[in-house]
């Protein structure tokens, strides 16, 4: 009943704020996972799951949200697509036609477009005005600076984070990036999706070949070049996420030190030993 899920809401948050949780993350499955009993998918916008965002908010946590993936996710998956090499290998990344049920036989629904996920993120962010949220992977939207502009101007309670999408941030014009990322210096977090698991890591992707503890300085000293430096055509953090370069957008210290530190700090309610 929507009463005993705002109860478990309610009680399962407070109980995690007081053991010391700093946020609440909410993975992609929400939107592209998670089905109803009709095979539809839950949307990120369901109103049913409005007690567990509200609860968010009141306790004080703020809410790091995954919606979508990179639009050529949702678009066919042939050699033309520039991110072939990586739906290659992660093949149930594709959001694009028919949806399929585990022996790969369609279901009867096809994926929603990512103007829809979009629309959903926004919905979701606008109804919680008391709730902080983080939009992962820059906004969700990093193709799309001027709505990531737009939607951080629209709504003071959302922030976001460059986590595994310096490629596509990059790709744009350096002077236009650098001058988003000097105007909203006070709403942008440093992320950079590494992952840590029990087969190896993740440096914002990874293809059929795992990396190697050896890479890890180099993909940080990538998104620090990106950051720092006014460097034409550099290679990007992440190969495998598109066969092109950057430029990169030579932010000024007391801004890096925002991004690297303080907003982190701020917004996660950090106690950082001095």
């Amino acid at each position: 009943a929507d009463e005993d899920f705002a109860a478990y809401a309610e009680d399962t948050l407070a109980r995690c704020a007081a053991a010391g949780a700093v946020g609440l993350k909410i993975f992609k499955g929400l939107g592209l996972g998670y089905a109803n009993d009709d095979g539809t998918l839950l949307r990120v916008d369901d109103p049913r799951l409005d007690p567990a965002f509200e609860a968010a908010g009141r306790h004080g946590l703020p809410v790091l949200i995954h919606t979508g993936d990179p639009k050529a996710f949702f678009e066919p998956d042939t050699p033309a697509n520039e991110r072939h090499a990586e739906l290659a290998a992660h093949p149930s990344w594709s959001f694009h036609g028919e949806r399929l049920d585990r022996y790969g036989e369609p279901i009867g629904h096809r994926w929603p477009s990512w103007e829809s996920m979009l629309e959903q993120f926004e919905n979701r962010v606008a109804r919680h005005p008391d709730t902080t949220f983080v939009g992962a992977h820059f906004g969700n939207a990093p193709e799309e600076p001027d709505r990531v502009e737009r939607m951080l101007d629209a709504y003071p309670n959302l922030y976001v984070e460059t986590g595994a999408r310096v490629p596509e941030i990059g790709r744009h014009d350096p002077a236009r990036t650098r001058a988003f990322f000097i105007t909203h210096q006070d709403r942008i977090l440093f992320g950079t999706d590494l992952g840590l698991g029990s087969t190896g890591i993740m440096l914002g992707s990874c293809g059929d070949e795992p990396p190697m503890m050896k890479d890890v300085k180099p993909f940080y000293d990538a998104h620090f070049e990106f950051l720092e430096s006014h460097t034409p055509d550099l290679r990007h953090p992440t190969p495998i996420q598109g066969d092109w370069s950057i430029d990169g957008i030579g932010l000024p210290e007391e801004v890096l030190q925002k991004i690297y530190r303080d907003n982190a700090v701020r917004v996660l309610r950090l106690d950082p030993k001095p």
